[in-house]
């Protein structure tokens, strides 16, 4: 055991814990800062995110028909509001605008009508007529639910069409507007980017650092010698796991500042977007996406270690890593992370891509142990 420990350490010197600090840094502000500072992002988006927050404290985690015709019968109020506020002011009676159903059929091609919705919008930015857009295109999506769901089953395979007609059961599929589970997955995929650079840069010089100095050869010399590779192995595991509990930990500090615990309840179905193979709340599928990221910073960080066994030097581990690096950033998290339960991938592939990525890690790390128990120092 003290072997092991005295490896971890060795992972986790100060000089590697400075680097891992530098090149987390650099990322998150290249890849993070952007989803937590700007959210939500602006206008239409500030309305969608207060719209969603009133929708969930006024009808909870899911809606039914009745909750659904009284979000409707709120809207047609605020258009009743609208109304008064166009036939209240001269400009707009000027140009005969003087009922919200007028002012949404202006043509913005004229100067007049655009400069008036210029105003109203971005000069006087009054919050009512920006709701209105919202809640108009989450009505139109309620109202659109089954005839959207309908299309999707017409183009869907077997096995998607079961899914389908499970959602399509439920009734309360596409209610609440998607812009807190857009911006977390946003926030989740390149948070994955960030820790998988990371477990591959903590592990990667190890294994070259102590062939250069000699170490193996003083340590195979021993009885026991042959068998300190795999204590490497293991305290490359439990290191990878300290370092990816710590950034999930010091990223999801700073995501909790966008203020999204009130959708945690929501079944991530319920949101406008995809469809999905499995009925989980927001939290349970952020749960999801912290497991998974667990697996893939272990895989990565073995695959590392295996590469780091046998390259001769640091520019060939450089290499060699640069471009798989890039494949797993750019393409394999994407799906592995990001698109993980999404209905639109056949169910088998996310969980066999796993399992093939650790068996091929077992394998690797197998004939490394192999290979180790039989070089000879000499």
């Amino acid at each position: 055991m003290q072997i092991i420990i005295n490896e971890v350490k060795k992972f986790l010197n100060w000089k590697m814990l400075f680097v891992l600090t530098f090149v987390n840094v650099i990322l998150y502000f290249l890849l993070i800062d952007f989803h937590i500072r700007y959210f939500p992002n602006g206008r239409p988006a500030l309305d969608s995110y207060r719209i969603g927050i009133e929708m969930i404290e006024k009808y909870g985690a899911k809606m039914d028909e009745t909750e659904i015709a009284d979000f409707k019968k709120t809207y047609e109020q605020q258009v009743e509001e609208a109304d008064h506020i166009l036939q209240s002011r001269e400009d707009f009676k000027k140009a005969d605008i003087t009922t919200y159903e007028q002012f949404k059929q202006m043509d913005f091609e004229d100067q007049v009508y655009s400069d008036l919705h210029g105003k109203l919008f971005f000069e006087e930015s009054i919050d009512l007529f920006w709701e209105l857009q919202e809640r108009e295109s989450l009505k139109d999506f309620h109202n659109l639910q089954q005839l959207i769901i309908n299309n999707t089953i017409s183009a869907a395979t077997s096995e998607q069409k079961k899914r389908l007609e499970e959602i399509k059961a439920s009734g309360s599929h596409h209610v609440y507007p998607e812009v807190a589970f857009t911006n977390f997955k946003d926030f989740i995929m390149n948070v994955t980017i960030v820790i998988v650079i990371s477990a591959a840069v903590m592990v990667s010089p190890l294994m070259i650092r102590d062939r250069i100095l000699r170490v193996r050869d003083l340590q195979y010399t021993a009885k026991e010698g042959r068998k300190v590779y795999l204590k490497k192995v293991l305290a490359g595991i439990i290191s990878t796991v300290m370092v990816v509990t710590v950034l999930l930990g010091v990223y999801f500090s700073l995501y909790s500042m966008n203020h999204t615990a009130t959708f945690f309840p929501v079944p991530i179905q319920s949101f406008i977007g995809p469809n999905f193979w499995y009925d989980l709340t927001f939290f349970q599928y952020i749960i999801l996406t912290v497991f998974a990221i667990y697996v893939l910073g272990i895989v990565i960080a073995m695959l590392a270690m295996s590469v780091s066994t046998v390259v001769p030097n640091y520019i060939a581990l450089i290499g060699v890593q640069v471009p798989f690096l890039y494949a797993m950033t750019s393409i394999a998290v994407s799906y592995l992370i990001n698109q993980i339960i999404n209905l639109g991938i056949p169910k088998w592939v996310v969980p066999v891509s796993y399992m093939g990525l650790a068996v091929l890690t077992g394998l690797l790390i197998a004939l490394s142990v192999k290979r180790e128990g039989v070089k000879d120092i000499v």
